[in-house]
């Protein structure tokens, strides 16, 4: 079985569109036509059904398309143990851009061969792991909730990236240090000062609680004043003194914010992140990164 007809079933598979997989393995309909047909006549199974003039991946199809990246990725990575960093690899990392922004800067480190080039896909963490899942990504930045919730998981492995906790972050032009030299204040006086927060949690795309951003609102009640789903809009106002934001601390540091110490807020709130991919047998640049990585965090 041709492993490059495994590859352009794989696209067909993920668009299930004969046309737009054409214009993006720029060879045409009836070329990736004949490899389905080539496919199905091997394995002397249909793995699409046919609905009028489109094309619908079905059971038997879905099985293969498992196989298939399987075979794909195992093939990629013998090649690349063999090869060596001469080999040109493209390494596809998915997550929420948060946590892109804050750790594909050190993983790229990590990943330094001179051939190797980036495809970054900023998502919610559950098309992330998906996305490693199916192959269509080489490596994942998520929760381990998140990892936990999904059933398909268990293929993949992973590598603790570190965790934060959560702070509540003032920008020094903000009201609150107009008369404290001292960022501290209790749920009280918190309660009259603005808050900007997102819709949604911006891992996991999910509302979660009032203001998504992991404060028990159900306990100490805030003063919401500004939402949205975009952090850099959140940031903006943040640092403008207009609103304060409960965040990873690690995005505090980022925007050297201030952080505000709450004294009677009796809740803590702690986020933990971790790398996962597929594993492979052969010691390619996959085997060969997750060493190095592993080694790093660890030493």
């Amino acid at each position: 079985m041709d492993i490059e007809d495994l590859r352009k079933f794989i696209i067909v598979a993920r668009h299930e569109n004969l046309h737009i997989a054409s214009k993006q393995l720029a060879v045409t309909s009836g070329a990736l036509s004949k490899i389905i047909k080539r496919l199905e006549s091997k394995l002397q199974t249909q793995l699409f059904d046919r609905v009028g003039r489109g094309i619908l991946l079905n059971v038997q199809g879905r099985k293969f398309l498992g196989y298939a990246s399987q075979l794909v990725h195992e093939t990629d990575q013998a090649i690349s143990e063999f090869k060596g960093d001469s080999q040109r690899s493209t390494i596809t990392i998915a997550g929420p851009s948060l946590l892109l922004q804050h750790y594909l800067p050190a993983l790229a480190d990590q990943l330094s061969a001179p051939h190797f080039q980036f495809k970054v896909n900023a998502c919610w963490e559950g098309q992330a792991l998906e996305d490693t899942i199916k192959g269509n990504c080489d490596l994942g930045i998520v929760t381990p909730l998140a990892a936990r919730d999904s059933e398909d998981s268990a293929s993949l492995r992973s590598i603790p990236l570190g965790n934060s906790s959560y702070v509540v972050a003032a920008s020094g032009n903000h009201p609150l240090f107009n008369s404290n030299s001292i960022s501290q204040i209790d749920c009280k006086t918190l309660h009259n000062f603005a808050f900007a927060c997102p819709h949604v949690s911006p891992f996991c795309g999910v509302k979660r609680g009032i203001g998504s951003d992991g404060w028990r609102d159900d306990s100490v009640p805030r003063q919401i004043k500004y939402r949205c789903n975009d952090f850099g809009t959140i940031m903006a106002i943040v640092e403008h003194g207009l609103a304060l934001a409960y965040v990873p601390e690690f995005i505090a540091t980022k925007h050297k914010l201030s952080v505000v110490d709450v004294m009677d807020y009796p809740h803590h709130y702690e986020e933990s992140f971790e790398l996962v991919y597929k594993p492979s047998f052969a010691f390619g640049w996959l085997n060969r990164f997750v060493d190095s990585l592993t080694t790093a965090t660890t030493s």
